[in-house]
């Protein structure tokens, strides 16, 4: 609103005073005119400075310093592309004209020209006409063309928006100029400063650059572009160590800020300085920084990344490495050509030209050449060094408006409309939506009215005494990719410019303060990693993978679990496969002399329940080996407990059986007579382990499970659901065998003949200390361990081995090698030696003994049926004295009779 409210102030103000007429063009504002049946206007600012504005103190004329060759380059190349226009086919029967101003690099200036461009068409005292509706005002230009900065952009723009009069600029690049609701008349032929710096963000990530300065003026075009790369800057994680705004206007504040902002520069640490300033300002800082020996990579906008005055600067390559944005450039026909005749050959009304002249012949030579004080020489340079990019962009402008006329004017081959009498707004509506080819592809105005041209970037290098612009990459704006040249991209990336190293992959950065640029790079730790640059964190690697301290990538785990190749594996397998060996010999020997005493003392009918369960506990010994399934997790350990159990079982009647045979306490006899059922005895000890068992299956039943907490391996295993069954399961063993060991061990006196409470005391004690150990190891060894399986499948064997070499060997030695000991009689006869010794059966033995009663006599069971009444008998026969030979033949056959009822007992 503020604008309009401005525009209509003016308006008014010029209409009470009865619409004076503007002055005719003075001597102090240059311009070139030329007339035409539509006339486009121009603003270029050809001369850098207004002088003495400080120490105005009426509105007075105004007067121009420091002409500017590039600039006036500008407005000759509109010229020479409207006169190309008038002497082509493209608009039949109509004559462009043009009216171009120097805005003398200032707003105030501009406005005066543009006050001259909106005075109303065909009025002979240019007059400006206020109305309440501006549809159908014709102004005298159709269109413009400028301005260059943007602050002059802006200011121009917000008054030809009340008229819709088509702007479209060469160089103005503020991103505000986007804003339609604010600038609907504005369109540009580059892209606005919001692409370019985000491109120069881009670069310093490509080259790894993330610790920089930046610098801008302080006006519109300076502090939006300054705010818009630290915006993008902060998205890409590049750290602003410093940002200055330098005051465009009074001087004295001006060079104390240069000065300042030189001081920044030389105790910054940050290498790389982003520069959007004005070129007076850069001659300036830059004169202050060579002065001072400081060397510096400088990024420099569109604004003077190709300026002439700040190449001319003396030792200028001492500055540092400089990189530049230029919009992208194309070749203006026949342009070098028509530049060449201007100095013979002026237009009358072309007031620009004559100062050009002016600049030439007071260089003394008839090419052009620069003249600024920073330079004590001055060097004739071409044309094609003198023209900028933003020359290319004014040759745009005079296309685009041409073709918008076209269709204004309904233009064919041969002929167009002659009504000329049509206001700006309808040019401006065509330009919105016109395009045509260059030599670079489609040009046409987006509906922010910017173009897609993108940007070259070049680089300032000095040849043969005097600087050349070099290419060595560009940004595209469609696709916002940057592009260098390798050569280039390898040198710049040796030159540094961070707060702090790059963390390679496998480190981490720690922050060292708010400032996200500066860090420490920290090692990671063993299972994380990082494989980028600069990583805010490491990742831990998966479940499935490893990695070693400070690596940038993760590893496959190696899945392991006991396989049966392994060392020990063999060796298990091995003893498991003797054991079963040893077993079938037993059993084959124990079945070919069943009825000898030495294999009833080994347990009779019992050892074929004992060695068909150690085979059980054989093979549940080999279950811990190889890849832990399922199916293998539910059955082993089940399988050696109810085995080893039922094994035991029976150890604990052979237990039973010697205390009973050998105990001649008549109450007790009595007692542990009546408690010895072996067969109940087996099957209610070893339903009480089938019950254990299958709780523990029904409630928490064992599982395979991959352990993948340990490093670099993934570790197949058992799972055994419950230790708590796991445990009762070994305990109830344990407490049977314990119990098996108190009998065994108080039968420890029996006859040396029959003594397997001996050798079922010995293994019983070996199976405690096998399980005891086991269960300490089993406590403290890491389950992580592979080996872990083999300490219980150890066990195992150690325990069968123990029954078999202390139940078994003894019977099959005396089998195979003491054959005349596996004889009843002898058993007998060692057992009433035993007995007379002990003082506890001392009846004299009759050798009347027929064949058939030594044949009946056997082992220790044969005395279970001899009671305490039996011994008091044979004792009252003793105390007779004998008196009767029959009688004593009597008790002599009783006698037998007892001892072979008590072997069969067993």
């Amino acid at each position: 609103m503020f604008p309009i409210l401005v525009t209509f102030t003016i308006s008014c103000w010029v209409s009470f005073i009865h619409a004076a007429s503007l002055c005719n063009i003075p001597d102090d504002i240059v311009s070139a005119r030329a007339p035409g049946d539509i006339i486009i206007g121009g603003l270029f600012p050809v001369h850098r400075k207004l002088e003495h504005l400080e120490n105005r103190t009426q509105p007075g004329r105004l007067y121009c310093s420091k002409f500017s060759l590039s600039v006036f380059l500008h407005a000759q190349a509109m010229i020479h592309s409207i006169e190309q226009i008038n002497n082509s086919t493209l608009l039949p029967g109509v004559i462009l004209g043009y009216e171009i101003y120097d805005t003398c690099s200032n707003v105030l200036t501009a406005i005066q020209a543009t006050t001259r461009f909106i005075s109303r068409f065909n009025s002979s005292d240019s007059r400006i006409e206020v109305h309440c509706d501006y549809t159908d005002y014709i102004p005298n230009v159709k269109a413009i063309v400028g301005g260059s900065y943007s602050e002059i952009s802006i200011a121009v723009a917000q008054l030809l928006n009340l008229y819709l009069i088509p702007q479209i600029s060469y160089a103005s690049s503020a991103e505000t100029l986007s804003d339609k609701a604010r600038f609907g008349s504005f369109l540009r032929t580059v892209p606005n400063d919001n692409h370019q710096t985000y491109a120069m963000a881009k670069l310093l990530e490509n080259f790894n650059w993330n610790w920089v300065g930046a610098i801008a003026s302080e006006d519109a075009y300076g502090r939006a572009a300054l705010n818009s790369f630290i915006s993008h800057a902060a998205r890409l994680n590049i750290c602003v160590d410093f940002h200055e705004l330098i005051p465009i206007h009074g001087n004295e504040q001006r060079y104390a800020k240069i000065n300042a902002t030189a001081e920044k520069i030389m105790k910054s640490t940050a290498n790389v300085v982003i520069v959007f300033a004005r070129r007076a300002d850069i001659i300036k800082l830059f004169t202050i920084l060579i002065e001072q020996n400081v060397t510096k990579i400088w990024i420099a906008s569109d604004s003077w990344s190709n300026a002439r005055q700040v190449a001319r600067i003396k030792h200028i390559e001492k500055i540092g490495t400089i990189l530049g944005f230029t919009f992208k450039s194309g070749n203006i026909p026949n342009f070098n050509g028509y530049l060449k005749k201007l100095k013979t050959h002026p237009q009358d009304d072309n007031k620009l030209t004559k100062d050009y002249i002016r600049f030439i012949n007071k260089s003394g030579t008839n090419e052009p050449t620069w003249n600024d004080s920073n330079s004590k020489q001055n060097k004739t340079l071409t044309y094609d060094q003198i023209i900028e990019s933003t020359t290319y962009g004014v040759y745009l402008a005079i296309r685009a408006i041409v073709h918008a006329l076209q269709r204004v004017l309904n233009c064919t081959q041969r002929n167009c409309d002659l009504n000329f009498n049509f206001p700006p707004w309808q040019l401006l509506n065509e330009l919105k939506s016109m395009s045509f080819m260059t030599g670079d592809g489609k040009f046409e105005f987006d509906k922010s009215g910017d173009s897609s041209n993108g940007y070259d970037i070049i680089t300032w290098k000095m040849v043969n005494g005097a600087i050349q612009y070099v290419k060595v990459g560009d940004y595209n704006v469609m696709n916002r990719l940057i592009s260098i040249s390798n050569n280039f991209s390898n040198t710049a990336k040796v030159l540094f410019s961070n707060c702090s190293r790059t963390c390679w992959p496998g480190e981490m950065k720690t922050a060292l303060s708010e400032n996200t640029c500066c860090f420490d790079c920290d090692t990671c730790a063993a299972g994380y990693y990082s494989e980028k640059n600069n990583s805010n964190k490491c990742e831990k690697c998966s479940e499935d993978q490893w990695s070693e301290v400070g690596s940038s990538i993760c590893k496959n785990k190696t899945v392991e679990f006991l396989r049966w190749r392994d060392a020990i594996s063999v060796v298990l397998i091995i003893f498991a496969l003797l054991g079963l060996l040893i077993i079938c010999m037993i059993i084959t020997l124990f079945t070919k002399y069943l009825g000898t005493p030495a294999v009833k003392a080994a347990g009779g009918w019992m050892c074929y329940i004992m060695l068909p369960s150690l085979v059980l506990g054989l093979v549940s010994a080999i279950l811990f080996i190889g890849e832990p399934f399922n199916w293998v997790c539910i059955i082993r350990q089940p399988l050696f407990g109810i085995s080893f159990t039922l094994c035991v079982s029976c150890i604990l009647v052979k237990s039973f059986r010697i205390i009973l045979a050998f105990s001649f306490n008549p109450t007790i006899h009595r007692r542990l007579k009546s408690a010895y059922k072996p067969v109940p005895i087996i099957i209610v000890t070893t339903g009480i382990q089938v019950a254990i068992c299958s709780m523990w299956l029904a409630f928490n039943i064992p599982k395979a499970s991959q352990n993948r907490n340990i490093p670099q391996i993934i570790l197949l295993s058992c799972n055994e659901g419950s230790y708590v069954a796991f445990a009762v399961m070994l305990g109830y063993i344990a407490f049977l065998a314990c119990v098996c060991f108190i009998f065994a061990f108080k039968g420890r006196k029996a006859p040396e003949r029959f003594n397997e409470a001996k050798f079922i005391t010995f293994s019983m004690l070996v199976y405690l200390i096998v399980w005891i150990s086991f269960a300490v190891v089993y406590i403290n060894l890491e389950v992580s361990n592979k080996y872990f399986p083999v300490t219980e499948s150890i066990a195992i064997l150690a325990s069968i081995y123990s029954i078999l070499c202390c139940h078994f060997f003894p019977a099959c030695h005396i089998i195979c090698f003491k054959k005349e000991s596996n004889r009843e009689s002898n058993y007998l006869s060692h057992a009433r030696e035993h007995f007379k010794q002990k003082g506890q059966f001392v009846c004299p033995v009759i050798n009347r003994k027929t064949s058939s009663e030594i044949a009946t006599v056997g082992q220790p069971s044969m005395l279970i049926d001899v009671t305490a009444d039996s011994e008091f008998e044979c004792q009252a026969n003793q105390r007779s004295n004998h008196t009767d030979l029959i009688k004593n033949d009597q008790n002599q056959t009783r006698e037998s009779n007892y001892l072979r009822k008590r072997h069969k007992s067993c």
